[in-house]
């Protein structure tokens, strides 16, 4: 039995879990994490902090890495000084993930120096998209130097995939299904017999659906247009569409159950947030029905996607013409890991409680 300490990075939080993994444990069967906690980042340097998880027992600590300019050939590997360097030198790709995974990574390397610390990569699982997927229409020499999609929400798609098969078993085989992860950040992935094909978010986390800060896909023409007029610094554009555009720009909060809440109340700058929202992710999934030439199933996950049913119910609907149905009763339950589409229907709608920490055990263990 390996104790992995899994250090799950957000741009002012970190959630810490200590997950058991043993020889037979599978990515769609989720042991229970031993102890969790959330807290600032700031925190991870004291001691207080991590005593609980120190005396448990650490053999190993895996960080999630968001991106790295040239991804290793391995789903993860030491995160030594030479990986400390890489992450640096990568920063303007995801520079508040990186600046949280740096600071973290200092903190528990000196708290925790006989443990293993090794780096895990959320963009591994998107290694399989084709190239006509993830190549841009600039230079092929860009192509080459590695300007394409990298993907994101990597261990949320890939955990989604192994899940499902264990869900619906073989009675249910899903060959081609639409990985729905709805939080602070947003992407949709086509998976094809559990790999990936496409996915919403590119080159940098900020591309695809609307969300919570980050604008999503804008058009590029537009966004130099508007720094011209605007007179906007590289590093100001780069803050106005991560920290606020999205739902805080539109809609003035970056909290979906704020924008649900003002919606109802008849706010029209909620409702445009709202509807943007929704219709952004409701093209997208249809995109990625289209790469994969059919549906099977769809798995909400994420904060937004598991714990709100009335978005889950407005997306499904706009796509009844793919057969997306809910079952409202199903749907209102508060039911981790279940299907929430009529019994019978051709494609499944589930609702899944994300373990990305267990994804990212599996693979330091594995390293």
């Amino acid at each position: 039995m390996t104790r992995v300490l899994c250090v799950n990075l957000g741009s002012r939080s970190a959630k810490i879990s200590l997950i058991a993994v043993s020889p037979n444990s599978a990515p769609g069967e989720p042991a229970p994490a031993i102890l969790e906690t959330e807290c600032g980042i700031d925190a991870l340097a004291d001691p207080a902090t991590l005593e609980p998880f120190e005396s448990a027992g650490v053999d190993i600590v895996a960080y999630r890495v968001v991106r790295i300019r040239r991804l290793p050939a391995a789903d993860a590997v030491a995160f030594d000084a030479g990986m400390r360097a890489a992450i640096v030198a990568s920063q303007e790709l995801a520079p508040l993930h990186t600046r949280s995974v740096i600071a973290a990574f200092d903190a528990l390397s000196a708290r925790l120096p006989h443990a293993r610390h090794v780096a895990v990569f959320d963009a591994a699982f998107h290694r399989s998209i084709p190239d006509r997927a993830a190549a841009y229409g600039l230079p092929y020499a860009d192509f080459v130097a590695g300007w394409r999609k990298a993907g994101f929400h990597g261990f949320s798609h890939a955990f989604a995939a192994a899940r499902v098969a264990v869900l619906l078993g073989d009675r249910t085989p899903v060959r081609k299904l639409v990985g729905v992860h709805l939080g602070g950040g947003c992407s949709v992935a086509a998976i094809a017999g559990a790999r990936s094909i496409d996915t919403s978010m590119g080159f940098t986390p900020q591309d695809g659906l609307l969300m919570a800060t980050r604008a999503g896909t804008l058009d590029a023409g537009m966004l130099l247009a508007y720094m011209r007029e605007k007179e906007l610094s590289v590093a100001a554009a780069e803050e106005l569409i991560s920290d606020a555009s999205g739902l805080l720009g539109l809609g003035g909060s970056a909290d979906m159950r704020d924008i649900v809440m003002w919606r109802e109340r008849g706010d029209e700058r909620a409702q445009l947030a709202y509807d943007v929202f929704v219709y952004r992710t409701v093209t997208a999934i249809g995109a990625m029905a289209a790469a994969l030439n059919g549906l099977d199933a769809i798995a909400f996950l994420g904060g937004i996607g598991e714990h709100m049913p009335g978005v889950r119910a407005d997306i499904c609907a706009a796509l009844t013409h793919l057969g997306t149905h809910i079952d409202q009763e199903r749907n209102s339950a508060d039911t981790a890991d279940a299907v929430i589409s009529p019994a019978g229907e051709r494609v499944v709608v589930v609702r899944l409680h994300v373990r990305e920490d267990w994804m990212m055990a599996l693979a330091a263990v594995a390293s």
